[in-house]
């Protein structure tokens, strides 16, 4: 039965292995990391991954590990090539290389650590140069040089000598074998090495690598090209006859059915597992180069390629492909169409036509090349559209047919932008054509179309037309507005109402017209807008209320009622719910800013087939293969750094074994994140949060990294989760630490400070209790003084008293006194009136008045006698002024008998009123008189002459 199922196999392997057949019409996405980006050497050995998903390469450099966002490199003792890499199932790394092999264990702060396995060989056989080949086997790894193999085991080393020269080993259905130049395969059993093949059917050639393909059948590759498949230690050659010789490496598996071989010529070719060639990836499809010394497939899918001076990323099991028509000449992709089994592109430089492979359901998968249908070149061709199962092209010349590969002209003149239906009804008996000045009608006959006439009606380029179901036809134009048109009933010309900001748009312009889940709606730079007949102003879509806020250029609709779109530079899907009735939008990172920009378009055929135009071809997303490779992401702590005078890394990327503490100086962090997610998988997003500092979650950013700065201390977490564009969420990864306070806020520090609390309170009571004695004799001291002071001023101020008494007395006189010599001068002062009065009436005396008038003159010359005393008031006022006349006198000599009055006067403190009315004059003159005083006593002119005349 085994002998049976062997020849059967081997039978469908070589019926269906054909040299080197087609590459599928899509490629994969291949991003290529040159040696500036991962700061290695020009060669990479051998490339696997982790537990963790983080990728470790052997390079020249020595090794290389990236985690989806950063490049770490460990170098081995001796400063050498790592040539080979075996990753155990505790993640600890096992490498091989020039004369030294050994491991990397996982260290929180270094990252990796390298632990040596040189001193462990017997000291007779440490003589060995490259170590090709690091194999893990049961609970022991492998490491083969040329001329010696070393079994690592229970922390010992056992030395296997090669009979003639080792030149492989690898491991396959449980068993480790080896390739000895003159025995052949061999097989390691019980600790010996046993003969599976003779080396015959090697012919002096070296194994490259080996695969379970199957439950117990090893596909065997060769350095040349040449395959075997070993089957109950019977090796059986494949492909001899049609596999032409090239040095190939490395050969790694993508499932049960395919395989990837590195080639020095060709780049990655993917194979059957019959040998049977299915797609090159080399140079035209994106590599950097075509010399590929080794290949590994990661849990994602993704192919990885070493190359000279680069490692490349193959996303070969992403469900996103590329379709580049014309590789020599780039194309700009415009429109798609499946059409009698041809897949028909339109582009920048006409129509590119390729077969499609009946059994192959995604299309990008299909093998083929596109050719260029002659007759659509020579300018843009816009648009296919199929009408009554014809495929119709809109050109920059005009309007075609297209019939399998010829290309049949209907109108040319004005170029044609698309074709619009009129009826639902098959046959469609006419269409409307949207051309650069108007619109056509198409008319179809049951066997051809033709041009029946131009509609009359305004003149503008309609790129965008829909028809609603009451048979208006809307129209957009991305710097006008929107066009509401109305077709007359001869179908010979049409009415247009431009409809802009005013009518309820968000704004005139970047306006675009759709028909989409059997409803007319409008694409706007704020969402989805309908239109309301009844008002006659449009109004956000309330069914398309997921895109409300967003600038939309692009919408339709698929068979399950989802909703397609372009957004900027984004394309995305509205998933339908039915269950809700609502959508869910799910963007596509991976071809962000890929779309044509300003002629956006998509076909979604079917769930497997959606194409997309692009500024290099088109687009291929199988959107079922996109969903069903849902994969929940992973974040890792890339590293932590303390920031400050000297940048400190406290974690490098492994686990941590335990919460750092860390002195109160290390305030300051630098947290790096990265999800290991390669290829389209690596659009992922993260949010954060450091318990102990912040309050909630982070919003959902792409960056990957965070600072924290001035943190006091305390214990911290540091959390950070990964999302993809698809909504899956990481486990959240976390990094604790803690950081100690200062010195002056350490428990010692508080008993210190209790201590000195109490021994201060202790001497404040002593100090305090000295401070009230001294206080209490000081107390009685003063209380004395105050006795004795209290004494003095009950003594001074009876003193006082009778002083103050005396000077009341005195002033009482003085007041007394002042008022005498008032009226004293008072009287003098009408003495002097009377003379006056007696002298005029002497002058009447010739008059003869009678007796009567000389009385009166006797009476006045009486009074006069009487009041004739200024000597006398003089001598009296100068007693009770303490002697001011003599000293007025001698101060001013020139100072006259009537200046001496006046200055009395003022001493008084008489008003110039009562001064004029005593001296008989008027005011002014004793103004006059008082300016003559001040000029003969040279007083000042801020001086009052009564103030100087009080201080003398």
């Amino acid at each position: 039965m085994n002998y049976f199922s062997l020849f059967l196999w081997v039978w469908l392997m070589l019926i269906s292995f054909g040299g080197w057949g087609q590459n599928p019409l899509g490629g994969p996405l291949v991003v290529n990391y040159g040696k500036t980006v991962f700061q290695g050497g020009s060669r990479t050995w051998d490339i696997q991954q982790d537990s963790k998903g983080i990728m470790y390469f052997g390079n020249n450099e020595g090794l290389i590990t990236f985690d989806g966002k950063y490049w770490k490199q460990y170098k081995l003792p001796n400063q050498t090539i790592v040539r080979s890499i075996y990753i155990s199932a505790d993640d600890k790394i096992f490498v091989g290389g020039q004369g030294e092999f050994g491991y990397f264990e996982k260290s929180a702060k270094s990252g990796l650590r390298y632990v040596s396995l040189q001193d462990k060989v017997p000291a007779a056989y440490r003589q060995f140069a490259d170590v090709w080949h690091t194999v893990g086997f049961e609970q022991g790894v492998f490491f083969m040089a040329s001329n010696l193999l070393f079994g690592y085991k229970a922390d010992k080393v056992t030395v296997y000598p090669a009979s003639s020269e080792w030149e492989f080993l690898g491991q396959a259905t449980g068993k480790l074998f080896g390739q000895d130049k003159a025995n052949g395969l061999l097989a390691f059993n019980n600790n010996q090495w046993n003969v599976v093949s003779q080396a015959a059917p090697f012919a002096g050639r070296k194994i490259s690598g080996m695969l379970e393909m199957g439950k117990d059948s090893v596909l065997v590759s060769m350095l040349n090209n040449r395959t075997f498949v070993l089957h109950d230690k019977k090796l059986t050659a494949l492909n001899t006859a049609t596999s032409h010789d090239m040095y190939t490496p490395s050969i790694a598996k993508i499932d049960d059915k395919r395989y990837v071989m590195a080639t020095a010529t060709e780049g990655c070719l993917i194979r059957t597992a019959g040998g049977r060639l299915l797609e090159r990836i080399a140079v035209t499809e994106g590599l950097q180069n075509k010399n590929v010394s080794a290949v590994f497939v990661d849990r994602q899918a993704n192919i990885w390629a070493a190359i000279d001076n680069a490692i490349a990323v193959i996303s070969f099991g992403g469900g996103i492909r590329y379709l580049r028509p014309n590789i020599d000449h780039e194309v700009t992709g415009y429109s798609t169409r499946v059409f009698e089994n041809k897949l028909y592109l339109s582009s920048s430089n006409g129509v590119y036509m390729a077969p499609l492979d009946k059994v192959t359901e995604d299309h990008s998968q299909s093998p083929g090349t596109f050719s260029l249908l002659k007759g659509s070149d020579g300018g843009e061709a816009w648009r296919l559209d199929i009408v009554n199962d014809r495929l119709l092209l809109a050109h920059n010349k005009g309007l075609y047919t297209i019939e399998g590969n010829n290309v049949r002209p209907v109108a040319l003149g004005a170029g044609s932008w698309l074709a619009l239906p009129l009826s639902s009804v098959y046959p469609i008996s006419h269409s409307l054509i949207g051309t650069y000045r108007g619109l056509n009608l198409l008319g179809f006959d049951g066997r051809t179309f033709s041009i029946e006439r131009t509609l009359q009606g305004t003149s503008d380029s309609y790129r965008f037309l829909a028809k609603d179901d009451n048979g208006i036809i809307w129209a957009s134009h991305p710097y006008r507005g929107i066009y509401r048109m109305q077709l007359n009933a001869a179908l010979t010309a049409y009415e247009t109402k431009l409809l802009t900001k005013q009518e309820g748009l968000p704004s005139s312009f970047q306006n675009y017209v759709f028909r989409v889940r059997n409803r007319v709606v409008f694409a706007t730079e704020n969402g989805v807008y309908e239109y309301d007949q009844s008002t006659g102003r449009f109004f956000p879509s309330r069914f398309f209320a997921v895109f409300r806020g967003l600038p939309i250029r692009y919408l339709i609709d698929d068979a399950a009622g989802n909703v397609w779109f372009c957004s900027g530079k984004k394309v995305g899907v509205a998933h339908y719910k039915k269950e809700s009735d609502d959508y869910a939008i799910t963007y596509f990172p991976e071809i962000e800013g890929m779309n044509t920009s300003g002629f956006e378009n998509i076909y979604p055929y079917n769930a497997q087939n959606v194409y997309i135009g692009s500024e290099k071809g088109i687009i291929h997303i199988n959107y079922r293969k996109y969903q069903a490779g849902k994969v929940r992401p992973t974040v890792l702590m890339s590293s932590v750094s303390t920031v400050g005078a000297r940048d400190s890394v406290i974690f490098n990327g492994y686990s941590q074994t335990y919460p750092p503490i860390l002195n109160a100086s290390f305030d300051s962090f630098h947290f790096e994140y990265a999800s290991p997610s390669y290829g389209v998988h690596e659009h992922v997003s993260y949010r954060y949060r450091l318990e102990g500092y912040d309050t909630d979650w982070s919003p959902w950013t792409t960056n990957n990294e965070k600072d924290y700065t001035n943190l006091s201390s305390g214990h911290y977490s540091f959390k950070v989760k990964a999302k993809n564009n698809l909504n899956e969420e990481s486990e959240v990864a976390v990094y604790t630490f803690e950081i100690r306070p200062p010195w002056y806020r350490t428990i010692w520090a508080y008993v210190v400070y209790i201590l000195l609390a109490l021994l201060a309170m202790y001497w404040t009571v002593i100090i305090q209790k000295k401070a009230w004695i001294r206080q209490q004799l000081k107390f009685e001291k003063e209380m004395e003084q105050l006795r004795y002071i209290h004494q003095l001023e009950v003594e001074k101020n009876e003193k006082e008293i009778v002083k103050l008494q005396n000077e009341k007395l005195e002033n009482e006189v003085l007041s007394k006194t002042k008022e005498l010599a008032s009226t004293s001068m008072q009287l003098m002062e009408n003495s002097g009136a009377l003379t006056k009065l007696r002298v005029e009436l002497a002058k009447l005396e010739t008059i003869e008045e009678g007796a009567e008038l000389k009385r009166i003159t006797s009476l006045l010359k009486d009074v006069e006698n009487n009041t004739a005393h200024w000597d006398q008031f003089a001598s009296h006022f100068d007693e009770l002024n303490d002697g001011f006349f003599h000293r007025l006198k001698s101060i001013h000599p020139s100072l006259s008998r009537n200046d001496l009055k006046v200055c009395a006067y003022l001493r008084l403190n008489f008003s110039t009123k009562q001064i004029a009315q005593l001296q008989s004059i008027s005011v002014r003159g004793v103004e006059i008189h008082r300016y003559r005083l001040r000029k003969k006593m040279n007083i000042e002119p801020e001086t009052s002459l009564s103030d100087y005349l009080e201080r003398i």
